[in-house]
């Protein structure tokens, strides 16, 4: 499957008279500068995006114009001016002489529209050109009367010389000088003013004069279409959308393919609002899903509190356009991250692909832990009576989940993952009082003796048999417990355990960050706000009274609310106040989760603490040893 994917795709993020404005910049030239040329290509040819952006705002004109004195048709010429664009992206880095892009760029056209002209015929109906301009949403009457304009411009021009039909067509539908059109065609300008001098009488008059307009108001860089036709970034839709996204996984040989197909997806907590996917228009110019990024609604715990959250999880490009991953996954995140706001999220958390999501605005969190510890040093007592379930979030598994990890900062409220993250890989073994399950162990045994402990729910001491008896059936000499909370029951037992040894990083042994982003301070910090006047009240300071401030200077942004503490209560307002404050970047999220001690939050990240706020801070802001565990996202 060929994909065209077009670097325009960004105007959308500019304002109508900053894309005009950028257009006739790259116009205003009467001759093309060669050596600004080389410098942009051989800057393209490094693999920078934003360099081939702008060779393509700078040509498309031209492109388009060429293709349509081939072709005679306008759309067909889109089409092929499209498909020549990426092509020309990806056999950049084969140009040898970089000044000779134009000239390069001109076969590459011609190849495609060549193409086009062996795989379809020229002459659309006017039928089919009406629908099409109908389809833009143009009325019928007025698309009817410019099909008809379109296919009498074709026609007129096409009745030319091959050489002047190329000259008539890049003067006017790129609106460029003499010199620039004998530059893109290679000729002597002397040859270009007698075609254009020629051709004029060969076209009536009325007809030259609407030939001419034709081709200036359809010209590609009057607005951002050409490039929006191309890629578009938009929510996915759960019903169209979700085998598209299954079978980017399974393109890209992704580890997760058949997990996806099983209910990553349709059956869990994914937000298809706030998910993007990237759309393009393959060979056939029909519209597929090339690249998604997914989004999955989380009530995380802070603490006592609870906030929304948005996981990101679950990147993909197809592997045709692999060359352009970073790029669309930059402009997907970018989509993504801009309508979390908007659709009510407090924070945002993420994990791996640091640099894309620290370019996002993201701070580093916490890191996933590992713990190792020996089967022998579990207790050997009398295990509960268990029940082997399938490993699927039931109400009952996640209110027992639920009740065990109140509190735990990181942790998610389930359920999430409805047939669990890696459906059929664990086993699961509940145990129950009269019928109503008290705690459940989720584990998968390894091929090198060990047990893979997911998920534990429960008594910690009833846990921890439960996994003495199930690792000594399996025969597994030790048990390794991925993301387990560093304060949950379980964990305080295990740290008592000589064998006990806690690493940072995955399963697999890979270093994992958790990131983090503030959407909005305001609704995070009225959610938070009961649990801080909580911590205020049971400290030495439970007699203080007054206003915190904290700023938040992210993003080329700044937004500030003031916690106002008074007469046994907590309010939140928009706006600083007061001399109390906390001011600094995203990485006040850290403090906000208790990632690390508050002191060293603050000396590292240099965030700014005057008045109270230094005795508040340590009292506010503990450490949380915040974690997220595996089922969460």
């Amino acid at each position: 499957m060929q994909m065209r994917v077009s670097i325009c795709a960004r105007r959308g993020s500019l304002p109508g008279k900053q894309w005009k404005r950028r257009v006739r910049a790259a116009m205003q030239p009467s001759k093309i500068d060669h050596e600004s040329l080389a410098t942009e290509v051989k800057r393209a040819q490094a693999g920078e995006l934003g360099a081939f952006h702008g060779l393509v705002v700078r040509f498309q004109d031209m492109a388009v114009g060429y293709a349509f004195s081939l072709l005679g048709d306008y759309h067909l010429a889109e089409d092929a001016a499209q498909e020549a664009f990426l092509d020309a992206f990806r056999k950049l880095p084969t140009l040898r002489h970089p000044e000779a892009f134009v000239s390069w760029l001109r076969t590459v056209v011609f190849k495609h529209c060549d193409r086009l002209r062996r795989c379809r015929p020229v002459a659309e109906s006017l039928a089919e050109e009406d629908e099409r301009l109908t389809a833009d949403g143009m009325e019928p009457p007025m698309a009817a009367e410019q099909a008809e304009i379109a296919r009498l411009v074709g026609k007129a021009i096409g009745s030319l010389p091959a050489g002047q039909r190329e000259v008539v067509s890049l003067y006017y539908i790129g609106q460029r000088s003499g010199r620039q059109v004998a530059t893109f065609l290679d000729l002597p300008l002397t040859t270009v003013k007698k075609r254009l001098h020629d051709a004029k009488p060969k076209l009536r008059r009325s007809m030259s004069g609407m030939a001419k307009q034709f081709l200036e108001t359809n010209r590609p860089s009057r607005d951002a279409r050409f490039a929006d036709r191309v890629l578009r970034l938009a929510s996915p839709d759960p019903s169209e959308d979700a085998a598209a996204i299954y079978n980017l996984f399974e393109a890209e040989d992704h580890p997760a393919r058949g997990q996806w197909r099983a209910g990553r997806l349709a059956d869990s907590h994914a937000d298809w609002n706030v998910s993007r996917v990237a759309f393009a228009r393959d060979g056939d110019n029909v519209e597929r899903v090339v690249a998604a990024l997914n989004a999955y609604d989380l009530t995380m715990r802070v603490g006592t509190a609870e906030v929304r959250a948005a996981g990101v999880n679950g990147d993909v490009v197809h592997p045709d356009i692999a060359v352009q991953r970073g790029e669309i996954l930059e402009q997907t995140a970018a989509a993504a991250v801009g309508a979390m706001r908007e659709a009510g999220y407090d924070l945002a958390v993420t994990f791996d692909d640091d640099a894309l999501w620290l370019r996002q605005g993201f701070t580093r969190g916490w890191r996933a832990l590992t713990w190792r510890v020996a089967t022998a040093d579990l207790p050997a007592g009398a295990a509960p009576g268990l029940e082997r379930v399938d490993a699927v979030h039931r109400d009952d598994l996640a209110t027992a989940y639920n009740a065990t990890h109140s509190g735990l900062t990181g942790t998610v409220q389930r359920p999430t993952y409805r047939l669990n993250k890696h459906p059929g890989l664990f086993k699961t073994y509940r145990w129950d009082t009269g019928g109503d399950t008290r705690g459940y162990v989720s584990v998968d045994p390894e091929s090198d003796g060990c047990l893979w402990v997911d998920e534990v729910a429960g008594d910690a001491g009833t846990c921890l048999t439960a996994l003495r008896s199930t690792a000594d059936g399996l025969g597994c000499e030790e048990l390794l417990f991925d993301r387990l909370h560093y304060k949950s029951p379980v964990g305080v037992q295990l740290r008592q355990m000589s064998s006990c040894r806690l690493t940072t990083g995955t399963r697999l042994g890979k270093a994992r960050w958790y990131l983090l982003k503030i959407v909005d301070l305001k609704s995070t910090m009225t959610k938070l706000a009961p649990m801080l006047h909580e911590r205020l009240l049971a400290s030495e300071l439970s007699d203080w009274q007054g206003t915190l401030a904290l700023e938040l200077r992210a993003d080329g942004t700044e937004e500030a609310v003031t916690l106002a503490v008074q007469n046994g209560t907590v309010q939140v307002h928009l706006g600083a106040t007061g001399g109390n404050g906390i001011a600094g970047n995203q990485a006040i999220a850290q403090l906000l989760l208790g990632t690390e001690d508050p002191a060293e939050i603050v000396a590292e990240n240099g965030i700014a603490v005057c008045g109270d706020a230094k005795r508040l801070l340590p009292v506010l802001f503990p450490p949380q040893h915040p974690q997220m565990e595996n089922q969460a996202l």
